[in-house]
């Protein structure tokens, strides 16, 4: 499950049922890593990009830093950034707000 979803405001006139929305109004996924990076970085980017969630954004603790995987298109993302600490960075129009990131708030300090 996302850490965080970014959603249009019209939701919940999208309940499919038992509480599941249809993708379509999903316009940001961020996922904070944990012991299934494998998921965060393999599975779920085919998962989202098939349902057309146009970005995702994974936080990678291990490693430190974020990838943003943008434009999906026949079930891959086809632009894949990497930001590291020390950067900032403003997400894709597709979201539909303008929100800028800085690396360092997101990750944390190091541990």
């Amino acid at each position: 499950m996302p850490d965080l979803a970014l959603v249009d405001s019209d939701f919940a006139d999208h309940k499919i049922s038992f509480n599941c929305y249809d993708p379509s109004v999903f316009r940001l996924v961020l996922e904070v890593t944990s012991s299934n990076l494998g998921d965060d970085v393999r599975k779920k980017p085919l998962a989202y990009a098939g349902a057309g969630i146009p970005v995702y954004v994974i936080v990678d603790r291990t490693k430190r830093l974020l990838r943003v995987l943008t434009d999906p298109h026949d079930g891959e993302y086809r632009i894949h950034t990497i930001h590291r600490p020390g950067e900032s960075f403003t997400l894709p129009a597709s979201i539909g707000a303008e929100v800028t990131l800085e690396v360092d708030a997101v990750l944390g300090p190091e541990k």
